[in-house]
């Protein structure tokens, strides 16, 4: 019995057994893939990519993702986190595509450059300083919020047959239908209720009357097939390589976050040369995220979640996670099923995580240090309120302002995480909590 107890409770380097191994890994599949697929659908859509381009868009994010997972567990943080790409760099893409793809992705490469670099030289326990409670608590709200107008335009989107009204009123209550499905559903399928959503949500959008759009013919999509590059060129514009360092400030703190949380549910130790190595994992992976046009590497923050439903803390199951990560990338008419995703059902997913992103956030400014002070929630509220003016900014606002400034003071999230940390690190820190 004592045997039994001890092999169900895999501790971390410990290799589960052969059939633990099997359902851990599917758990962790389950988990991670709708991030991947409906932020990579989000990206390829803003970008303007066809059916085919996308799929390639998909594979090449795929196979980056699976790559950086099989490092940070092996050489990197040693833990199981599971990667994805990042919601912040998300919103970073979003706001600063009018630039060019070009300078996005070479932003993004710059800066991830730094934040390698930024793990080389062990600061990673001081940078971690900077994210106090309100600043961690403002970020997750931020990406919310700047993340609004893209939800907005998949839940009610024009495409769908009926309007914008008949779109929502089919992605809203597709949303709340995964919520109550990971509120009531036990184990795996608790996990996949996402997943699900996905998969039903798109069968029954195109079997209604909603959509009169001929499907894509799946066949099309060769059986398998290498990624191809992306066709443009990288492009070092300094503001775009400003307002991509502090993404990646908040990425950071992401990182550290769910690095710190993980190591603390696995009772792990060396955490501080764990936390630099995940830096440098991380910052490596978006700079290859960069030369393939694909949005870079985090560890998820629902990692430690996962890791104390299940019981097994080693981080092996993972292995196979990413070899399926990086299989599928080379078979396209597996992910050619994906571009089938319709806009309501998108807008649903997106929902359905920003709604458990506010809640991190509330978690966070309400955890066992008791409730927020003044301060505290005045500096998170003025980061939500200044980001959200700027995320709903009007396109001739936009416009009239010097492109060279557009990327940062355009940029909701941008703006709002320049005011929280001006404010909780200058105006409030003589009254700073110690």
């Amino acid at each position: 019995m004592a045997e039994t107890e001890k092999s169900a409770l895999a501790s971390l380097d410990q290799w589960p057994k052969p059939g633990e191994m099997l359902v851990l890994s599917l758990q962790w599949l389950v988990v991670i893939m709708p991030g991947i697929l409906v932020l990579g659908k989000v990206i390829a859509t803003a970008q303007g990519l066809d059916s085919q381009e996308s799929v390639s868009f998909l594979q090449r994010l795929l196979l980056v993702m699976g790559l950086v997972q099989a490092v940070q567990i092996s050489k990197g943080h040693k833990l199981p986190g599971v990667v994805g790409p990042s919601a912040v760099l998300l919103v970073g893409i979003l706001s600063t595509l009018s630039s060019g793809v070009g300078a996005v992705y070479g932003a993004m490469a710059a800066a991830a450059l730094l934040t390698s670099l930024v793990g080389l030289s062990g600061l990673a326990a001081r940078l971690s300083k900077l994210f106090t409670r309100p600043i961690l608590a403002s970020t997750l709200v931020l990406i919310a919020v700047t993340l609004s107008p893209a939800m907005r335009d998949q839940l009610f989107s024009q495409a769908t047959k009926g309007g914008p009204m008949i779109s929502f009123a089919f992605g809203f209550p597709l949303c709340c239908a995964m919520l109550w499905g990971q509120y009531r559903l036990k184990g795996l399928l608790s996990s996949a209720s996402l997943l699900l959503g996905v998969i039903l949500g798109s069968i029954l959008y195109h079997l209604s009357p909603l959509s009169d759009a001929p499907l894509p013919s799946i066949l099309a999509a060769p059986l398998a097939g290498l990624p191809t590059l992306p066709g443009h060129g990288l492009i070092f514009d300094p503001s775009v390589i400003l307002s991509f360092c502090l993404c990646y400030l908040a990425l950071i703190s992401n990182e550290l976050a769910a690095v710190e949380a993980t190591g603390e549910v696995c009772r792990a130790t060396a955490m501080p040369g764990r936390l630099n190595r995940a830096l440098v994992t991380g910052g490596l992976g978006g700079i290859l995220a960069g030369l393939l046009g694909v949005p870079g590497p985090v560890t998820y923050s629902v990692s430690p979640a996962v890791v104390m439903a299940s019981r097994a803390k080693s981080q092996w199951p993972l292995l196979p996670v990413a070899l399926a990560l990086c299989l599928m990338a080379f078979f396209p008419v597996g992910l050619s099923l994906f571009a089938l995703t319709p806009e309501p059902v998108v807008g649903a997913v997106m929902l359905y995580l920003m709604a458990g992103t506010v809640f991190a956030a509330i978690n966070i400014l309400t955890g066992s240090n008791g409730p927020p002070k003044w301060r505290e929630g005045v500096v998170v509220g003025l980061a939500m309120v200044v980001g959200l003016m700027v995320a709903y900014l009007p396109p001739e606002i936009k416009q009239s302002l010097p492109p060279s400034l557009r990327p940062i003071l355009a940029n909701g999230f941008v703006v709002g995480l320049v005011s929280a940390l001006f404010l909780e690190h200058l105006i409030f820190r003589d009254k700073k909590r110690r």
